[in-house]
């Protein structure tokens, strides 16, 4: 398998990789980030790393919506495609003892860090009515914090000594934001409901007790997109699986979370989670369990929430509705 570095801006992509003919200078492309350079990409690859394109993997950075276009081309074209955390790109950057930062430099270590993986997650376009899906939850969140910050305005705005004007106009502007985000959600509705699959998926997660159509919908990308091989991954791409500290005998830190993932969605399980555990005689058992062991209220709650991300992947994957039947729970 051959390495290829993608560093992904607004307007370039730069690429290096190390060549066969085992030259130790690497090869570097700098395009633009449009169709006309992708083209160019794949002529380059084609030239230079001769045989079966599914032998050559570009490893990509995520950089918001910019790499798209560039995963999804390269995927089409039969190219193999690892999207890596930047993140974590950078920590290996740093773990070379890079001094120097160009876009060259950045795409040869994404070369040689994707060298270095154990494991790859291969890239897989989504679905077109998941990637709308997708972009009208992220329009949803978008309109949710302009309408918190509107109403912060307005809060403020009472106390100011120039009278009512700019009142009346931040509450036009929250009733325009309201309205917006009403159709978003019908949008939403309608584009479930046209779709088999997500509108049984959806209905099979409202059998689950506390899941409601909203939280069912914003999971709805995770669970159809086929990338999660069991429950417990889904749980630790949303950030819900504790994180352990050990160190000798001087450092015993207990499992916090990790942190990571969305944490709009982790936001989203919480009142769920709360609803299960007054309602659902199996999670307010596990609940109980939990708290009689020494977790606190917030550690036995965040067990409760995962559990739901375990029950909605296995009602989901057995097609299958929920139970209020602990046994019937999985694991």
């Amino acid at each position: 398998m051959h390495f290829i570095g993608c560093d992904v801006s607004k307007l370039t992509l730069d690429l290096a990789g190390m060549i066969p003919s085992g030259s130790p200078k690497p090869l570097i492309l700098k395009v633009s980030n449009n169709p006309s350079g992708l083209t160019q990409i794949t002529r380059w690859l084609d030239q230079h790393w001769l045989g079966q394109r599914s032998d050559i993997c570009v490893v990509v950075e995520a950089t918001g919506v910019y790499h798209l276009p560039a995963a999804e081309q390269l995927h089409t074209a039969g190219f193999k495609v690892t999207v890596c955390n930047p993140g974590r790109a950078a920590d290996y950057s740093r773990s070379q003892n890079r001094v120097n930062k160009s876009d060259a430099s950045d795409a040869l270590s994404l070369q040689r860090y994707g060298a270095g993986l154990e494991q790859i997650h291969w890239f897989e376009p989504n679905l077109p009515e998941i990637a709308q899906l997708k972009a009208l939850l992220g329009l949803m969140d978008q309109l949710e914090r302009d309408i918190r910050r509107w109403r912060n305005r307005l809060e403020k705005a009472q106390f100011l000594p120039c009278g009512g004007l700019p009142t009346k106009a931040i509450r036009r502007q929250i009733r325009n934001l309201e309205r917006e985000l009403t159709r978003t959600q019908k949008d939403i509705d309608a584009l479930v409901a046209s779709s088999e699959s997500m509108k049984r998926d959806q209905q099979l997660m409202c059998s689950i007790t506390g899941i409601g159509t909203k939280t069912s919908q914003r999971l709805l990308p995770l669970v159809q997109a086929g990338r999660f091989k069991s429950a417990r991954q889904m749980a630790a791409f949303l950030g819900l699986t504790p994180c352990h500290r050990t160190s000798g005998t001087s450092l015993r830190s207990p499992g916090r979370l990790s942190g990571r993932g969305d944490p709009r969605l982790r936001a989203a399980l919480y009142m769920p989670a709360v609803s299960a555990i007054q309602h659902d005689p199996g999670m307010k058992g596990f609940y109980r369990t939990l708290i009689k062991r020494g977790k606190t209220p917030k550690q036995a709650l965040t067990a409760v929430m995962r559990k739901l991300v375990h029950v909605c992947y296995g009602v989901v994957k057995n097609q299958t509705p929920y139970q209020q039947d602990w046994g019937c729970l999985p694991n």
